[in-house]
């Protein structure tokens, strides 16, 4: 039926995904990360400083926090870090008798009775203070590690600094030049957790695969036939599936010896599937993760159709360009919010907020796993996107920042949704599949 379909048009975009690919002589652990915050705040400062003194033009620019002038309203730009008394911290974790049993993994870092948030570059660092960023409040909740940004502020008579305003670089300006966008819809789906022991998940994947290639009824192939692409936004396996060791007598299946047929089909029918490693999937936890082996996958990478991407990864589908992750950079986010906060909305907000820092996953390396790139950082947002999608989240949730249509992709797992994206005019919507 591929030959009914649209054509996907589907680029690689090397230009922007290529820094995201890691070659094995590069994956090296012994870098120290300094570059990393050195490179973001370089790349960074130019627009935050500019955003800041649009607006307050008569405000005396610092180049250096360690020469904020005492009794002056003044510019500084630097990078957030938050010292949250409940997060982790790894030589701490390593120091811990190893008879111990691991503590549980922590919802929140929050303690706001303790928690203190600083400005640094590379002169120095100062503490924050101020009622515009009391704990809690909308903007406090932006301040987070890694984040670079322009404060406004004065110094207080215990050296200080007082914020007023806070001004975020932003994306990058649009491309002068508009790209020919062509009719079609996408599927947007994750954490289909192949392997997981839940008959209701098996007969949910198995209609959405039905429905995808226009065998599950007559009434909806008008509908799968204007559907050119598959986007799986990690979590394609479950952890536990392929992780489990071996009992002879009793042996799991694998879960790829699943997901491969599924996936050949899929590609047999489709113009494009792309599919991106997450959190439960067979790769390096560290962003940006690696593309799974096609090793892993005999039968469906014969076909051309098949896009093994980054966790994040860049990918233009019928001329839109698009900027995909499988949802940890969020997840991490979320854990600066007190427990009750974490609601989809902020989720949300907390995605739209990475656009407005220009930055995919800010908190990486304080508190999320990353590669130590050295003399950069992959991770910075270095174009603006047509379509943003975080995947692996509770709940669809979907909004239009900037012009950037920002969707969170519900776990199939839990709630055996996808959603489909019309590329013309970005509108998407959910398809259930409930058992």
């Amino acid at each position: 039926m591929a030959h009914h379909r649209p054509d996907a048009s589907f680029d690689a975009l090397p230009a922007l995904s290529d820094a995201l690919r890691v070659p094995p002589s590069e994956r090296s652990f012994g870098r120290q990360y300094a570059q990393m915050y050195d490179f973001r705040l370089a790349v960074l400062r130019k627009r935050a400083k500019e955003a800041a003194m649009e607006r307050h033009a008569s405000a005396a620019y610092v180049d250096r926090l360690l020469d904020i002038p005492p009794r002056q309203v003044c510019v500084v730009t630097g990078t957030f870090f938050s010292a949250l008394r409940r997060k982790p911290d790894v030589l701490q974790d390593i120091a811990r008798d190893l008879s111990l049993p691991p503590p549980p993994p922590r919802t929140s870092y929050v303690d706001m009775e303790h928690d203190e948030l600083f400005f640094e570059d590379q002169s120095g660092r100062v503490r924050l203070v101020g009622e515009a960023i009391r704990p809690g409040s909308d903007l406090a909740h932006k301040c987070v590690t890694g984040v670079v940004a322009s404060i406004v502020g004065i110094e207080t008579p215990d050296g200080d600094l007082e914020v007023r305003h806070v001004y975020f670089p932003g994306l990058p300006p649009p491309d002068a030049a508009p790209t020919t966008v062509t009719g079609g819809r996408i599927v947007l789906a994750s954490g289909l957790r192949a392997g997981e022991a839940d008959p209701k998940n098996d007969l949910a994947r198995e209609l959405l695969v039905e429905w995808l290639t226009g065998e599950l009824d007559a009434s909806s192939r008008d509908e799968t036939r204007r559907i050119s692409s598959l986007v799986l936004a990690g979590d394609s396996v479950q952890r536990a599936a392929w992780e489990h060791v071996v009992d002879p007598k009793h042996q799991e299946p694998n879960p790829f010896a699943y997901m491969d047929p599924l996936l050949a089909q899929l590609c047999e029918s489709l113009r494009a599937v792309v599919v991106m490693p997450g959190a439960q999937d067979p790769c390096s936890a560290a962003l940006p993760q690696q593309p799974l082996l096609r090793t892993l996958l005999p039968r469906s990478s014969v076909h051309d159709t098949l896009h093994l991407c980054t966790n994040p990864t860049w990918f233009s589908v019928h001329g839109r360009r698009i900027l995909a992750t499988s949802g940890q950079n969020i997840h991490d986010l979320l854990k600066y919010l007190p427990d009750e906060a974490q609601t989809t909305d902020a989720a949300l907000n907390m995605a739209a907020s990475t656009l407005e820092w220009s930055h995919i996953a800010p908190t990486a390396p304080d508190t999320l796993w990353c590669y130590p790139f050295k003399a950069t950082d992959a991770l910075v947002i270095r174009a603006a996107p047509d379509l943003y999608i975080i995947g692996n989240q509770d709940a669809y949730a979907t909004k239009l920042v900037h012009n950037v249509r920002l969707i969170l992709v519900p776990s199939f797992a839990r709630t055996h949704e996808v959603v489909v994206l019309d590329t013309e005019t970005l509108e998407p919507h959910v398809m259930s599949f409930h058992t």
